[in-house]
């Protein structure tokens, strides 16, 4: 072998050795999900495949997997699809059935939709429009969803109060946490065009409002789209 041949040899081979390695894929994001359906049970399906019947628990990969859950009941589908996200890796999904049971679709004149309930442990303080920082990382997933599955639907943000304060100043309140939510979204890409900002006061709690814990689950905000 000449020379020349031996050099360019070790050459290249210098070059590999000192090339970056190709980092690893991330491993997908576990979402433990504890699933749950209204009224009675339900066939729970994971991307169209049964896994058993509500209420169950299981754990999905990724947020495809999260969107891919479906339920039924016999030929019955349901009214609402409820996501509520505890943390970043805790969710509790529900299935309403029944024409009539969604009080939200109903509210919004849509007949089937898909609910993102922030509540639980990023809810709003007493009287208070900002965001906390623990809601941050969850808008952000949120937008990502919103431009990358869901990016020729109209995006209702619906704010809700609990009950304590004049009817007037909670219908103000939940309108400013619906623009917060808003502006948050549109800041991470989301068109301003379609998003649909409105405000229920304390129309619409999911917990009982007599006492700190069930009031605090109602200061919320939704972002819903029709299905």
């Amino acid at each position: 072998m000449r020379l020349l041949d031996v050099s360019a040899i070790l050459l290249l081979a210098t070059l590999a050795a000192c090339a970056p390695a190709k980092p690893e894929p991330a491993p997908p994001k576990i979402i433990a999900v504890r699933v749950s359906s209204d009224p009675g049970k339900a066939l729970l399906f994971l991307s169209g495949k049964p896994v058993g019947e509500t209420p169950h628990s299981l754990k999905v990969a990724e947020m495809d997997e999260l969107l891919g859950l479906s339920a039924s009941r016999g030929q019955e589908e349901p009214v609402e699809k409820r996501i509520k996200f505890l943390s970043l890796d805790r969710a509790e999904v529900t299935f309403t059935f029944g024409a009539g049971r969604s009080v939200m679709a109903k509210a919004l004149g849509l007949p089937r939709i898909l609910v993102f309930d922030y509540g639980t442990g990023v809810t709003f303080n007493v009287n208070r429009s900002d965001l906390k920082p623990e809601f941050l990382p969850l808008l952000d997933r949120q937008s990502a969803l919103l431009k990358t599955h869901f990016s020729a639907l109209d995006v209702h943000i619906c704010g809700h109060t609990d009950s304590q304060g004049a009817k007037d100043f909670n219908l103000s309140l939940s309108l400013d946490r619906a623009r917060a939510v808003a502006k948050d979204l549109e800041a991470r890409g989301v068109p301003k065009e379609r998003l649909k900002v409105q405000g229920f006061g304390s129309d619409f709690p999911v917990s009982a409002n007599d006492n700190d814990a069930g009031r605090a689950m109602n200061r919320r905000t939704e972002v819903i789209l029709p299905q």
